[in-house]
């Protein structure tokens, strides 16, 4: 059993599994003073000499704070693939009324609901993934890093509209509780980062633009092709908009594109306006564009479906709007 938890525990371990798996103290601290093991904290030892790696540290932090322990916040988004990689103090959320003792590196937060918002699946311990997005929105400086956290989520599957509301009614006091709500209704239709929310609300819904259509949070195609993620076509005016980074591989976006169009005929059977609109005309804005300049994005959209058919014109989102055509 020993070798069990040290293999899943990346080679650390507690006194109390030493002990379990036939080690005395007086052999432990042997192996410490000789250097074959390392004391991490109080009753916690990398089982090897050396520098540790990301995922030994974050046992440790979990080990040393006690039972109940798992990473939360910014640590837990970090092992779910939210953040670029390790940043800042390891976050470990412990039941309330528990005080483990301080470890340099570890923030220690407290929950009365411990038990229920711990995953019972994941490795290190961790808190469910709509519980890490709550905590983020929660700890955000703004609104629109909150944003962010959330739509990044649902964007990469990590959780679904429907459990961060199901999330959300557990908790009584959420700040911005209205825009989240809101949010969620958006992620559902398809909003999958903050550039795409930002693209449905600045520059279609403010200028009076159709608003597009786009793959549900969920759908079969965006498990397919991931490449369906920020596309938002208009199959009437022969018109679609691919949301993000110039794609550096120049010439392999028609490849691209037809890939995308393969995989959503197979996998709920794509409309043909659909498929002769993403062969069509393409626009491409990235985050400057739509953060920075959403009436000229609008403008130039605008002009696009006009174009192809779009009778109504835009209209000004706020009369300091000059950039839209008359």
């Amino acid at each position: 059993m020993f070798d069990a938890w040290r293999k899943r525990q990346r080679g650390v371990v507690a006194r109390w599994q030493a002990i379990a798996g036939g080690y005395s103290r007086s052999t432990i601290e042997l192996r410490v003073a000789t250097g074959q093991w390392q004391r991490l904290a109080n009753g916690v030892y990398a089982t090897f000499p050396g520098p540790l790696g990301r995922l030994s540290e974050l046992w440790a932090a979990v080990l040393a704070s006690g039972a109940g322990a798992m990473l939360s916040h910014h640590t837990a988004a970090e092992v779910l693939g939210l953040t670029a990689g390790a940043t800042g103090p390891i976050h470990v959320t412990v039941p309330a009324g528990r005080h483990p003792q301080p470890m340099p590196g570890v923030v220690i937060h407290r929950s009365r609901r411990a038990a229920w918002i711990r995953d019972p699946k994941r490795s290190p311990p961790q808190t469910r993934p709509e519980e890490v997005v709550l905590d983020l929105w929660e700890a955000a400086a703004e609104l629109e890093e909150a944003l962010g956290w959330v739509a990044v989520a649902c964007g990469h599957d990590v959780t679904s509209p429907d459990l961060l509301a199901v999330a959300l009614q557990a908790r009584l006091r959420v700040r911005w509780r209205p825009q989240l709500m809101a949010a969620l209704r958006d992620i559902e239709l398809g909003c999958g980062s903050l550039l795409e929310l930002r693209y449905l609300r600045d520059v279609e819904r403010a200028h009076g633009l159709p608003e597009g259509e786009r793959w549900p949070c969920g759908s079969p195609a965006v498990g397919a092709d991931r490449a369906a993620r920020g596309v938002v076509y208009y199959p009437s005016f022969g018109t679609s908009v691919r949301l993000g980074p110039e794609d550096p591989r120049g010439g392999a976006r028609a490849a691209e594109r037809q890939r995308l169009i393969e995989s959503l005929r197979e996998a709920c059977g794509v409309a043909p306006a659909v498929e002769e609109t993403l062969r069509g005309r393409t626009l491409r804005y990235d985050d400057a564009d739509v953060l920075e300049h959403p009436c000229e994005v609008a403008d130039e959209v605008a002009t696009a479906l006009r174009r192809h058919g779009w009778r109504r014109h835009p209209r000004r989102c706020s009369p300091s709007c000059g950039a839209l055509t008359p």
